[in-house]
């Protein structure tokens, strides 16, 4: 799902949140992307079908998951069962439909952009076109086999990234987001809070924030 063709524009892939889609994304965010003209975004949907547990309501349109969730998961046992598979599924569609300059990943969509951003031995490696990544809403990686090597990633990344909250976001707080974001090099990650909650913004302080970042990266 394209917003453009042109490649003179910066390119961006949107990997959307739990119980979400592609669609729902892009309708969620029609105001930066009409706004923010110099921008690409591109949506897709994941590559498994959203398995309801019986804790939400069962949507009336098709709805997709990265990895699965279940209610009576605790914060401390959480199993990203098909984190692996997911981050094959971004790094060929890359290959498919890149090049891209950078990857936007909203809440569970973010935790897929860490996942391969961490190069983990066996896994896909993130294609050398991704000069950035933004975080939106991302939750605290407590998965046995990415909280270990997460623990010790700020000596390792120099690509560059966005982490963005939501002052008034109740599911994904401010401080989890913080937590992740302590856990990048300093000297190559900004956090960036916005007044609303679970979602990525629009007003005129992030569009500017997004510009200054995508032109400090792709064109210093």
């Amino acid at each position: 799902m394209t917003t453009s063709v042109s490649r003179s524009k910066t390119r961006i892939l949107v990997l959307h949140g739990f119980y979400d889609s592609a669609e729902i994304r892009q309708q969620q965010m029609k105001a930066l992307i009409r706004l923010m003209k110099d921008i690409e975004f591109v949506f897709v949907n994941a590559p498994f079908e959203f398995v309801n547990y019986n804790f939400i309501s069962t949507p009336a349109d098709q709805r997709y998951q990265w990895i699965s969730y279940k209610p009576e998961w605790q914060g401390t046992d959480f199993d990203y069962d098909t984190a692996k598979e997911s981050v094959e599924f971004i790094v060929n569609y890359i290959n498919l439909h890149g090049p891209f300059d950078g990857l936007l990943g909203f809440s569970q969509g973010a935790v897929v952009c860490v996942a391969a951003l961490l190069n983990i031995p066996q896994w896909p490696m993130l294609p050398s076109c991704i000069q950035f990544v933004i975080l939106v809403g991302c939750p605290v990686i407590v998965d046995s086999q990415l909280k270990p090597v997460l623990e010790n990633f700020h000596q390792q990344t120099h690509l560059p990234t966005l982490h963005v909250s939501g002052a008034n976001d109740t599911l994904i707080t401010t401080d989890m987001s913080e937590a992740n974001f302590k856990q990048f090099n300093p000297s190559y990650s900004e956090f960036y809070v916005h007044k609303g909650g679970h979602y990525c913004p629009s007003d005129s302080d992030f569009r500017q924030k997004l510009k200054d970042f995508i032109q400090h990266v792709c064109h210093p």
